[in-house]
């Protein structure tokens, strides 16, 4: 690291420290221990030769020098940001997202430099937004629909079509399939647990008067697939999921359901973040997704 890429983390490690109120916070979004940015923070005071922090049991508060230097960042944090070594970039995302989709983009992106740091949130959509206007998290994966109003630095993109389906079995689909053509048919549900995605399936099923009966409600698609194949009843799920087992025979596509809504796959992120680890990330996300 040369003086000039000391220099400017010294400032970063200020920032974070001065925008997230104390070391604890900062020395989670910066990734650096605590006792690191304290010495940092010291040998900014010493090399400006001014006291920027008043440093207490409770908290971090800033100095007047420490508050006029933190707004003058505060101006210039692109720019500044984007000189800037950083190895690090935090994702938020469902777990089915990640489960079903990011194992592969990660190693990807990570075999250009095995020294970035990444490290996933997983929370709902609402949380993930927050987190993105706080600059807590750098890119939100979620599903469509979503019912914000966006400003106008904050990109939405659609990245993904995925297909879904109704699925049990081969030994349960052999036992069911003849009952399964009577139209008093009532189908036994393994659904996620009270989420967008469960109202979006229950509204499909009212639309499409199937009957049914929720007999395990859980969050975990990797548990559903265990579930499904283990004889207990008719799964939703994404089709990547469980395409080993369509193709080995032991999960079986129900055809009775037709016309089963997509999961829209989404990225959001803030287009004034310059990160080139984050424009590095969302490249590989949309060649290999």
């Amino acid at each position: 690291m040369n003086e000039l890429d000391l220099n400017l983390n010294l400032y970063r490690n200020f920032y974070y420290v001065a925008k997230y109120g104390g070391f604890t916070n900062a020395s989670i979004h910066a990734h650096i221990s605590q006792s690191a940015l304290s010495i940092s923070a010291k040998t900014l005071e010493k090399n400006l030769n001014k006291k920027l922090f008043i440093r207490n049991s409770a908290k971090i508060t800033l100095t007047n020098d420490g508050k006029e230097l933190f707004l003058k960042l505060e101006k210039i944090k692109n720019i500044f940001n984007s000189n800037l070594n950083y190895n690090d970039l935090k994702i938020g995302c469902s777990r089915f997202i990640a489960d079903n989709y990011l194992d592969n983009i990660i190693c990807k992106y990570r075999k250009k430099d095995s020294k970035l740091k990444l490290s996933m949130v997983f929370s709902n959509t609402t949380e993930m937004f927050q987190m993105l206007k706080k600059e807590e998290v750098d890119l939100i994966i979620c599903r469509l629909p979503l019912f914000y109003k966006f400003d106008n630095y904050i990109n939405v993109e659609k990245i993904l079509e995925a297909e879904n389906v109704f699925v049990c079995s081969k030994q349960y689909y052999e036992s069911e399939k003849e009952k399964m053509k009577s139209n008093d048919y009532i189908f036994q549900m393994i659904l996620p647990d009270s989420s967008e995605k469960r109202r979006n399936i229950e509204q499909y099923l009212f639309e499409n008067k199937i009957k049914y009966n929720v007999i395990i409600e859980l969050p975990s698609s990797n548990l559903l697939k265990k579930l499904i194949t283990s004889n207990q009843g008719i799964g939703f799920i994404n089709k990547k999921f469980v395409e080993e087992e369509i193709k080995n025979n032991k999960i079986v596509v129900l055809d009775n359901f037709k016309n089963i809504p997509k999961d829209i796959i989404t990225i959001i992120y803030n287009s004034n973040n310059n990160n080139e680890n984050l424009k590095e990330f969302i490249k590989i996300l949309k060649n290999n997704i």
